[in-house]
């Protein structure tokens, strides 16, 4: 028997869990050290929700949950100008979290799931994924590089929503707990990534900043097409 799913309503949990990790991080700047402890603030988090952590089966019977890290894009790209989609030899990339279509998972067998190897794409639904989600935790303040590494992570998001598409909601979650005290570097590259998060309206992305020791106020800005928003979020401030 298969088990019953509500796309959306898993979408919400989503998004849900990603407005719990900025309040997280807003209270408290030292609950994450880098990405990885973000992540897997977002994986205990699911794991304590059950519409989020049950289990489904696979078509040749093997249980698996339907969130995975490090998981390959369907599609190769040049991941240092990710502008289109790049026959052979270019490589996948891969996304930091996704969030598997439940119907992909149980119309699919577990080996082709895990995309491992280049199949071909006709053969999972039109959106394998209801999510991609990446991570990035910046521990000071803006730079070229940092600016750079947004771009790219925006285009790469931006190429797994075109047809066919890897997903049907691409994330970017960036982080950044600025302890240098060095205001022309919000000043000058700030505009920069505004422009970038604005330019790429397709992905819901956030940016949750902290100025450590500095009378500055903290801030968060969301970008794109949220199903929720974080003033209704913010009911339940649990993170456990």
């Amino acid at each position: 028997m298969q088990t019953r799913y509500d796309p959306q309503g898993l979408l919400i949990q989503l998004e849900t869990a990603l407005h719990r990790l900025v309040e997280s991080f807003w209270d408290q700047p030292y609950r994450f050290f880098t990405e990885a402890d973000a992540v897997a603030g977002l994986q205990h988090w699911v794991a304590t929700r059950p519409e989020m952590a049950q289990l489904y089966r696979t078509a040749d019977g093997f249980e698996t949950g339907l969130l995975h890290r490090e998981y390959p894009t369907f599609f190769r790209l040049d991941d240092q100008k990710p502008t289109q989609r790049l026959p052979a030899p270019a490589a996948r990339g891969h996304y930091d979290v996704v969030l598997l279509n439940p119907a992909c998972v149980q119309n699919c067998k577990a080996e082709a799931l895990t995309n491992r190897s280049s199949v071909e794409r006709d053969r999972f639904p039109a959106s394998p994924l209801l999510a991609a989600v990446e991570f990035k935790l910046f521990p000071d303040g803006w730079t070229e590089s940092r600016v750079k590494e947004v771009r790219n992570e925006l285009g790469k998001l931006r190429l797994s929503l075109e047809q066919p598409p890897d997903t049907e909601g691409a994330y970017l979650c960036i982080f950044q707990r600025d302890v240098s005290g060095r205001e022309n570097r919000w000043e000058q590259y700030w505009p920069q990534v505004e422009r970038e998060l604005e330019a790429h309206s397709e992905v819901r992305s956030f940016v949750a900043v902290r100025w450590p020791g500095q009378e500055r106020e903290p801030f968060v800005g969301y970008y794109g097409s949220w199903q929720t928003t974080f003033r209704q979020a913010k009911g339940d401030r649990s993170m456990s």
